[in-house]
């Protein structure tokens, strides 16, 4: 086998969000008269929006529908996102991204975000014109942990999953990459409000800078 094409999550693998989702969320959830601890986020972390509230909604007997609930989130989330001035990006994604091009490798954006906040940082940060695919989990049924994702993005890119390798930050990104049977870069984000298990992966590094392509394809040859 060789490595045949890459799919990249977006919060906290390309840009450094995850703090601000944390936030954004947290004002979200205030407005609907919810006192939502930060440190009860790490156990959604990476999951479907629709998983998110359903669970919430549960939790705290909610009675607005799902439906509701996930386009009133939507749309919260969007604006702050559009209104935020800067984006950081972990160190040395860009030039493993532009190394990644120069080997013509085909990438994807896979995210659990709507797409109006995928438009919003990828515009933001610039790396729009890098990805060959872009796919919003709001596009399919399943969300993450289930490995619907990035199965669709494999599939648009038209390369074999077992020859697809995903980067993900999340537990939950993680379990869906090998639910797909594909393999997975780990990439401990630092700047996180909690560390993930990203145990499951098979490669796991917190700096970008020391991931090489040739790295990757021993990965995925191995």
């Amino acid at each position: 086998m060789e490595l045949k094409g890459i799919i990249f999550d977006m919060d906290g693998v390309i840009v450094n969000s995850e703090p601000l989702h944390v936030q954004f969320e947290c004002d979200i959830l205030k407005s609907l008269g919810i006192d939502f601890p930060k440190e009860g986020f790490p156990e959604y972390a990476g999951l479907a929006m629709d998983k998110f509230w359903l669970s919430l909604k549960d939790r705290y007997g909610l009675k607005q529908p799902v439906e509701e609930l996930l386009a009133y989130d939507t749309s919260m989330r969007a604006k702050a996102f559009r209104e935020h001035d800067h984006f950081d990006t972990p160190s040395g994604v860009g030039s493993l991204i532009k190394s990644l091009k120069r080997a013509d490798i085909p990438l994807a954006l896979a995210s659990s975000s709507h797409t109006l906040v995928i438009d919003a940082i990828l515009d933001k940060i610039g790396f729009r014109r890098y990805f060959d695919v872009v796919v919003s989990g709001f596009e399919l049924k399943n969300g993450k942990p289930a490995p619907d994702i990035f199965l669709y993005a494999a599939d648009l890119l038209g390369t074999p999953h077992a020859e697809t390798m995903v980067v993900e930050d999340t537990a939950n990104g993680v379990l869906a990459a090998k639910n797909a049977g594909m393999k997975c870069l780990g990439y401990q984000n630092l700047t996180n409000p909690t560390r993930q298990d990203l145990s499951m992966a098979d490669f796991v590094s917190d700096d970008f800078s020391s991931v090489t392509v040739d790295q990757l394809k021993r990965i995925v040859e191995g």
